[in-house]
């Protein structure tokens, strides 16, 4: 994933049994920021996509600015609808960057209960996970864990699509397909808050990730 411009460039010495890190620059200033495709502004009207089956999905695809990265996940958003329902979806958030249908690893999951409303977008906040992204994109996964009649479904907005960021699970086959492609013409209402300016990601052992290829170690 690509850095940004606020990359730290970090210098590492051994020095009496003790990592030394020197040569630090300060963290750029976080922003909050909410990553979304569709248009819908809190008021007028959306398409309420019904009919998930148990199994199935709804999902989309989010890139933020480059200068935003490294960003820390916050929280995810989605409108519901048609009031009153409720039910379950599992929430998942992926890398992708493979430039196919399929999103790539999984970086999250959560069971988690929605509400339906014309209005009121739900809010789940992950922030105490850590979920740093260094470059490229996410995709946000919203699958139906529960689906017995009248369940939830999830708003679209009704001014055109984003081509290829909006996706749909069909269950069976088992397969992803571009929204657009079952007859979803408009981006689905799934988004996605950051803070900028995220401390970089560091290995378990305490190294930050990188170019090892020039370290050395002297025992003291």
């Amino acid at each position: 994933m690509v850095r940004s411009t606020g990359q730290r460039h970090r210098w590492l010495r051994w020095c009496g049994g003790m990592l030394l890190v020197l040569g630090a620059t300060a963290p750029a200033a976080a922003t909050i920021k909410e990553l979304s495709n569709d248009s819908f502004a809190g008021v007028g009207t959306v398409t309420c996509a019904l009919g998930f089956a148990e199994g199935e999905s709804a999902a989309v695809k989010l890139t933020a600015d480059p200068g935003d990265y490294p960003y820390e996940i916050k929280k995810v958003r989605m409108l519901i609808c048609p009031e009153p329902t409720s039910g379950f979806v599992i929430l998942r958030i992926y890398e992708d960057d493979t430039g196919t249908v399929a999103p790539g690893p999984l970086l999250y999951e959560e069971i988690v209960q929605v509400t339906a409303s014309d209005i009121a977008l739900n809010e789940v906040d992950i922030s105490l996970q850590g979920i740093v992204i260094s470059s490229g994109s996410v995709r946000v996964e919203l699958e139906w864990y529960q689906a017995s009649p009248p369940g939830p479904g999830l708003a679209r907005d009704n001014d055109g699509f984003t081509p290829n960021v909006n996706y749909v699970y069909v269950n069976p086959p088992g397969v992803w397909v571009y929204a657009d492609a079952v007859g979803v013409m408009g981006d689905w209402i799934i988004r996605m808050e950051i803070e900028t300016g995220a401390e970089t990601p560091l290995f378990a052992d305490g190294f930050e990730s990188g170019d090892t290829t020039r370290w050395t170690l002297t025992e003291p």
